[in-house]
């Protein structure tokens, strides 16, 4: 199956070249009905599986929209130059560039620079996913926390016989042991406990 690239390119001529030099490289070049039309909505309505921007020098305006992507919606932007300093550099990985390169690329590069950018993209993904589970696991944890210190208040009992408790309710209800602790402490403020 055939990669989906956008392209996104304000110049028709280096549009041109570039979407000739991806297609003879076996993707599939998607491009935007109308280059006003921000980047969110072209990913929205294309659906392609990467996005390569190529420009003169780098735009702020472009920058901004590959920030604003919603996190559900990314994809692996490759972005192409003709010149950039370090500053813009810094720009464009903050707003999500997973490869940027400068003064042209042969047409042997194009592919791997594409297969680099995906395989980053991925493994970021995979990395965001882990840090999103420990930051949820660790809201579980305090919720749970504080819930324990609640029905050891009430029930005036040890950690280990709050924590028991919860859990047998836990199972009780057929709930996570999180969602039962919420429950518990939404209680305790609804009756000033």
């Amino acid at each position: 199956m055939s990669l989906r690239v956008l392209l996104i390119d304000t110049d028709p001529d280096r549009a041109a070249a570039m979407a000739t030099r991806l297609a003879e490289e076996g993707y599939v070049v998607l491009r935007p009905a109308d280059p006003a039309v921000p980047l969110a909505d072209s990913l929205r309505d294309l659906a392609p599986d990467a996005v390569v921007i190529d420009l003169a020098s780098p735009d702020r305006d472009t920058l901004e929209q590959v920030g604003r992507i919603d996190p559900g919606a990314t994809r692996p932007v490759v972005m192409f130059l003709g010149h950039a300093d370090e500053a813009a550099l810094a720009d464009a990985v903050s707003a999500g560039v997973a490869a940027y390169v400068t003064a042209g690329v042969p047409p042997q590069r194009l592919r791997p620079l594409l297969d680099l950018a995906t395989a980053q993209f991925r493994h970021l993904q995979r990395l965001r996913a882990e840090l999103d589970l420990a930051r949820q696991t660790l809201v579980e944890r305090k919720t749970i926390e504080r819930a324990k210190g609640i029905v050891m208040a009430q029930r005036a009992c040890d950690e280990a016989t709050a924590y028991a408790y919860l859990r047998k309710l836990a199972m009780d209800r057929g709930q996570r042991l999180a969602v039962v602790a919420e429950q518990v402490i939404t209680v305790a403020q609804l009756l000033d406990v």
